[in-house]
């Protein structure tokens, strides 16, 4: 425990890269003392943990905005301890739930101050990134994502578990807004979702109403929360900003954008987690891609071999009309008129297509190769650009009085995107603890 210094290292600070830099920070209190990025400097405290960063690159512990810690989706007897546990190894240090039990959420966030406590007390590895949460969605009776949880595999427990869900209506928005910020919730999530680009008749299950979803919004605002909204068809978008929600957590795959959503998301500020990891699964397109960061999370990352078999497979139940490349169009349209991408995959144990941790590394991927973003942009989008629009003022910039959330990669993800994954990742702190 005490002083860590990284030495001549590249540093991608969350905005910029700087090619020569030294980063110091506490591991007792889990904050950076310092950043000098004029220089490799040789002032270094007394007894301080001195790590070279030559041919390294130091960036701000990633983000993922969308991922599910319940275990909804494993089969009986499955693992769920991995889920905090397999984003640290990938560098990703903090993940943002946007529908689960908020005694799961609770319990996993004791097991996380636990965890800081005891690597602080043993001066050994932290093992759990770290978690936000909405807690439970804003759902309606018989409303999304009910009866999707429930086509698989309705045992008695799940149908059980399900039925504890919030059934909203505009009279209990404020209720269920207040219950929430009381419980620690750190956002609202909205559900918007007429099956449009489902395999399902368009319509089939109860929507939330325009009604509501201003309701919940008013209510979260004056409640100082956040509000993003679930939506996967145009259709739905449009009803989730004219609620006045600040972002919404997918974007649509059902048609090719047109101008006319841009002043929509304008007059909100709004931004969008694209989330491609989960709609190319939903449509069955990509697999070579699933395939190659499957493996390579197997191989040098340490994921078993049910989550591996996992990132493979698909969803595949789209409606005839979607295709990944209405978002890939669509978030091509959003760079060119400056509304904020932020990176998420909608990942969740068990669900088909996605692995939290190793999908964050294929969405990131995808926004360079098929969106127009440049590396560092991509790299925006899951450290600063994510701090900012959550209000995480805490992390996603390397800078004095920051978390120490950093990672560490050999060679230069900056300009190599692909380094990041390919087994470079040497070194993870956070709150100043090593987890690598």
């Amino acid at each position: 425990m005490g002083i860590t210094v990284i030495k001549s290292v590249r540093l991608f600070d969350g905005n910029e890269v700087f090619p020569t830099s030294t980063v110091t920070f506490d591991t007792d209190s889990g904050t950076i003392i310092s950043v000098d990025t004029s220089s490799s400097s040789n002032d270094v405290p007394p007894d301080a943990e001195v790590i070279d960063g030559s041919g390294h690159t130091l960036l701000p512990g990633l983000i993922d905005a969308h991922v599910h810690v319940h275990g909804l989706h494993l089969p009986e007897g499955a693992d769920h301890s991995q889920v905090l546990r397999t984003p640290l190894r990938c560098g990703v240090t903090t993940i943002c739930d946007m529908h689960s039990d908020p005694e799961i959420i609770h319990k996993f966030k004791a097991n996380i101050k636990e965890g800081v406590a005891r690597a602080k007390k043993d001066n050994s590895k932290v093992a759990l990134a770290d978690l936000k949460s909405s807690l439970y969605g804003a759902t309606i009776e018989g409303g999304w994502p009910k009866p999707i949880v429930l086509a698989h595999d309705p045992t008695e427990e799940l149908k059980a578990t399900v039925k504890t869900w919030p059934s909203l209506t505009p009279e209990t928005a404020e209720d269920f807004v207040k219950s929430h910020k009381s419980q620690g919730a750190d956002y609202i999530k909205l559900m918007q979702e007429n099956c449009c680009s489902l395999a399902l008749p368009t319509n089939s299950i109860p929507v939330a109403t325009p009604e509501l979803q201003s309701s919940v919004v008013k209510a979260a605002h004056a409640a100082d929360l956040l509000v993003v909204g679930h939506a996967t068809s145009r259709e739905s978008t449009e009803i989730v900003l004219k609620s006045g929600a600040d972002g919404l957590t997918h974007t649509f795959v059902d048609q090719s954008p047109t101008e006319d959503i841009v002043p929509l998301y304008k007059e909100n500020n709004a931004f969008v987690i694209p989330t491609l990891v989960i709609l190319s699964s939903l449509t069955n397109e990509l697999q070579d891609l699933r395939e190659k960061f499957a493996g390579i999370a197997h191989k040098n990352f340490g994921i078993d071999d049910f989550t591996k078999q996992n990132m493979t497979e698909v969803l595949g139940m789209k409606a005839p009309q979607c295709t990944i490349e209405h978002a890939y169009e669509t978030i091509r349209m959003f760079r060119k008129h400056g509304i904020d991408v932020v990176a998420g995959t909608d990942s969740a144990a068990g669900l088909k297509g996605s692995g939290i941790g190793p999908s964050l590394w294929m969405e990131l991927g995808l926004y360079v190769e098929q969106c127009g973003m440049s590396t560092v942009e991509a790299l925006r989008s899951c450290t600063s650009v994510t701090a900012r629009r959550f209000g995480f003022g805490d992390r996603g910039v390397v800078e004095k009085g920051r978390r120490a959330d950093l990672l560490l990669v050999k060679g230069d993800p900056t300009g190599r995107l692909e380094d990041l994954w390919e087994g470079g990742i040497v070194g993870v702190w956070k709150e100043g603890l090593r987890a690598i």
